[in-house]
């Protein structure tokens, strides 16, 4: 067994997923400008993992439920479908008007910049209790994704958003391409590459 007991996430996942990023995201500086609300962090991204990470793209947590990470894999669109309507009404409920305007946003800015690179694996969160951060959860949940993403011989990319976060990326191959702000007010992003092995 892994150290601390990784398992794939199911389709039946989505409310601990949506918990563990919210958890983990709670201090976020961007995604509290971007829901406008803590409270909109837990429901916004259980119905993200319901309707399209936990069904056309893959996750991982620990046993102990307190850290996970949800993948989408190259060619996937990045899009709700029908839950389109279901997330910008949680977000309207728990944000506001405002908290939808800066969502809408800030998805449109990363999904732009996400066009431009070429066919990849997108990490859309990784997650760790705060309580919890520090003790190798991260980087075996990271790990355990990068195993696929080297056996197919792809790149990955992901939105970083917490500037103390850099150094973590960068241990597991992740560069800076470049700083963003996605929209006025809101805190910088950094968007980083992982190029393909040949291994």
């Amino acid at each position: 067994m892994n150290k601390h007991g990784v398992r794939p996430l199911g389709l039946g996942d989505s409310n601990l997923i949506g918990r563990i990023i919210a958890d983990g995201f709670a201090d976020d500086a961007v995604n509290l400008w971007a829901f406008n609300s803590i409270a909109a962090m837990k429901p916004a991204f259980t119905v993200m993992a319901r309707h399209l990470y936990l069904k056309r793209g893959f996750g991982h947590c620990t046993q102990d439920a307190q850290a996970g990470t949800l993948w989408l894999r190259p060619g996937t669109p990045k899009t709700y479908g029908l839950g389109n309507v279901a997330l910008a009404q949680t977000i309207l409920r728990h944000g506001g008007v405002r908290g939808l305007r800066n969502s809408l946003a800030i998805d449109a800015c990363m999904s732009r910049h996400r066009a431009a690179y070429p066919p990849h694996y997108y990490l859309f969160a990784i997650a760790v209790d705060p309580l919890l951060q520090g003790k190798g959860m991260g980087g075996q949940l990271m790990r355990e994704a990068l195993t696929e993403v080297d056996k197919a011989r792809m790149p990955a990319y992901l939105e970083n958003s917490k500037a103390q976060n850099i150094g973590f990326y960068r241990n597991h191959g992740f560069e800076i391409e470049r700083e963003i702000t996605a929209a006025p007010g809101c805190p910088p992003m950094w968007l980083m590459w992982r190029p393909a092995t040949n291994t």
